[in-house]
């Protein structure tokens, strides 16, 4: 099926000369968002768009990512990075927006830091992002407070926004340090692990101890446990057990082999042992597993996918 071709629209806004902030709050943003559109139609800025969610329930889409929101969660939107808001159909939320010309504040405002500013300026808007005010409360609190001084609209209001915009590109920037951090602890986990998958998938029908798997991977075998466990979302000997029964899912597929054969070819020890180890995790014995075409049809392969998953997954928990 072809991919329906997606229409970006470019929205530009006008901050006045002297100013780093276009407030967009208040009632007039309480809108069924995205009504009459698609998840093809999505649309950019020429600021930074900072927007928080007051009540509301819909779909949320920055670049290739797709986020539920409600109440209580807020974006954060670099220039540039295409987006849309859905709400749910026949529904209206109200978001409030601020949009910022983060660029030039950095360069105006921000001369006493200790870093490159073209360098804080590329990191602040690296990434769109959806968080919520639970996981994220100093950052939500910051926004809020943005919003505040934007309605009060005092005499004290410019000096406060400047304050608060510090506060921000600071608070971006942590979180950004935040999240190549778990990256770099996820890959750093996922080294220590390729060496022994890539073991198993070699060795599989020979006896395999999690000790030897440990020191493969030159980790104690506590540590090791651990680190498959929480990577893999199950113990290295069931990795090892259901590499196993995948190959012999592709033996029985080729028929010239009798249930016995096939045990001992792919490792186990005993016809017992393979056949409680396959009904585990089919569901079936292999013999209702043949008879029933399933090996025609890779629904096995689709389980030893997904099952991979916690090792090779992405980031968005970060």
């Amino acid at each position: 099926m072809r991919k329906q071709k997606k229409n970006v629209e470019f929205r530009y806004y006008d901050i006045p000369k002297g100013e780093y902030i276009l407030p967009k709050i208040g009632d007039a943003w309480i809108l069924e968002y995205g009504k009459g559109m698609t998840e093809q139609d999505l649309h950019f800025h020429n600021y930074m768009e900072i927007g928080y969610c007051d009540y509301g329930d819909g779909e949320l889409i920055i670049e290739d990512r797709k986020y539920k929101y409600e109440r209580d969660n807020f974006t954060i939107i670099p220039k540039n990075v295409i987006h849309t808001t859905m709400s749910i159909p026949g529904h209206k939320d109200k978001w409030e927006y601020l949009f910022i010309d983060v660029d030039s504040f950095i360069r105006n405002e921000m001369t006493d830091m200790e870093f490159n500013i073209e360098d804080v300026i590329r990191q602040v808007n690296s990434r769109g992002t959806m968080k919520t005010r639970h996981n994220h409360p100093y950052l939500a609190k910051i926004i809020l407070s943005i919003i505040r001084e934007c309605r009060i609209n005092s005499k004290y209001e410019k000096t406060a926004l400047k304050g608060l915009l510090y506060l921000l590109v600071i608070e971006i920037l942590r979180l950004n340090e935040e999240r190549e951090s778990k990256v770099r602890a996820v890959n750093k986990v996922n080294s220590y692990l390729t060496d022994s998958i890539e073991f198993i998938g070699k060795h599989y029908n020979e006896d395999i101890h999690v000790g030897d798997l440990a020191e493969i991977s030159g980790l104690s075998e506590s540590h090791y446990r651990r680190l498959f466990e929480e990577s893999m979302n199950m113990k290295p000997l069931e990795y090892v057990n259901m590499v196993r029964i995948d190959r012999a899912c592709d033996l029985i597929k080729r028929g010239d082999m009798s249930m016995e054969e096939i045990a001992y070819k792919v490792g186990f020890q005993t016809l017992s042992t393979f056949h409680r180890n396959f009904a585990k995790l089919t569901g079936i014995s292999p013999l209702q597993w043949k008879k029933s075409g399933k090996g025609q049809s890779g629904s096995f392969a689709n389980m030893h996918i997904t099952a991979k998953k916690g090792w090779e997954g992405g980031e968005e928990g970060l």
